[in-house]
């Protein structure tokens, strides 16, 4: 009689490959040989805990589908595991990996619970598989983000299909930060349906990306990107620089309450102007022009005076001051910032003669 060639003294020396898998086990049993176990098939067992894993010291591959697992346990002693399968399970928390400092691979996959219960992160566990972790498989988890998955700077692949992500706001800040992401995969979200939903996530996950929801990421998206990152940039660019021309603005046609506290001081510059032309104001070196088109109010006069400016204003950007304008009144020249006292304007007769306005 033949013996098995589990049990063979040949098998305990070459055997790297043991299929436990559909066996109807409730246990994990260490009765088989495990020196040169490199991968381990117990999937579509009955297994309901994961122990006596000990003697397997050299194993690369764990297989554990399809069982009646509740938690990630007991896997300490696999300093050498590289991937990991625990697909199918009801295991509701990513945990208990820390010390596996060689793994790589990671599928959690379609966990069995119950709708009460929801799927998280160990945020220790993460941030402990940050640093070599390549494939993580979440799919269909009933995730709603992945926020905690930020760590994972080293991770390559990313599927994560057939969760709830409402938007592309819910997983694009994380992206951006998986910076070595080469595959992802977000199938059968909602996020899917937002505008320009692939060109958004492209751009957040970089030039690295090569494959989105099972597609390669084409040239065209990738110029589209390119141009609308550029004219982000612009916008942005602009956006900085309004508050500083509203300043300058400011600076060169406001008079300040301690220029303008004096009571016959001439403040060209207090308001816009529509278009009659008898003042006039400009600067000794023009540099540009701009259209004002409100009704001055000077507090030169005890009457507020209806005055007209012409339709043009000819002014030195950032550098006109009150006091460095001259204004032209009735042909003549009155600089502003010198205090003019009444009398003085009281010589030109039609100011008499111009209405007023009521406050």
């Amino acid at each position: 009689m033949t013996k098995h060639k589990v049990f063979s003294k040949k098998a305990k020396t070459n055997l790297t490959h043991l299929y436990l898998n559909d066996k109807n086990m409730t246990k994990i049993n260490t009765i088989y040989p495990t020196k040169n176990i490199l991968v381990l098939y117990l999937h579509n067992n009955q297994i309901s805990k994961i122990e006596k894993l000990n003697a397997f010291a050299h194993l690369t591959h764990l297989y554990l589908q399809w069982n009646n697992l509740r938690k990630i346990e007991n896997l300490d002693s696999l300093k050498n595991l590289k991937q990991l399968y625990l697909g199918y399970n009801k295991i509701s928390r990513l945990e208990n990996l820390g010390n596996l400092k060689k793994l790589e691979q990671v599928h959690i996959e379609r966990q069995q619970l119950d709708g009460a219960v929801r799927f998280d992160f160990d945020p220790e566990c993460i941030c402990a598989l940050a640093n070599h972790l390549k494939v993580l498989n979440i799919k269909k988890l009933k995730l709603t983000n992945i926020d905690a998955l930020e760590p994972l700077w080293k991770l390559e692949i990313l599927l994560a299909s057939e969760n709830n992500f409402k938007s592309t706001d819910d997983i694009t800040p994380v992206i951006s930060a998986l910076y070595s992401l080469r595959v992802l995969d977000l199938q059968g979200s909602a996020a899917q349906r937002d505008v320009h939903y692939r060109e958004k996530v492209t751009a957040a996950a970089g030039h690295k990306l090569l494959l989105l929801d099972g597609k390669m990421i084409s040239q065209s998206t990738r110029n589209f990107i390119k141009n609308f990152q550029t004219v982000k940039l612009e916008k942005q660019r602009r956006a900085s620089e309004k508050p500083k021309t509203a300043e300058n603005s400011k600076s060169s046609f406001d008079c300040t309450s301690e220029r303008s506290s004096g009571s016959g001081f001439v403040d060209p510059f207090s308001a816009v102007l529509p278009a009659t032309s008898l003042f006039q104001v400009s600067t000794r070196r023009p540099v540009c022009t701009r259209v004002l088109r409100k009704p001055i109010k000077s507090p030169l006069l005890t009457k507020t005076m209806s005055a007209n400016f012409c339709d043009e204003m000819t002014f030195r950007s950032n550098e006109l001051h009150p006091a460095g304008a001259v204004v032209m009144l009735q042909g003549k020249e009155i600089k502003a910032g010198v205090p003019v006292y009444k009398e003085k304007l009281r010589a030109h007769r039609k100011i008499q003669s111009l209405p007023t306005i009521d406050h």
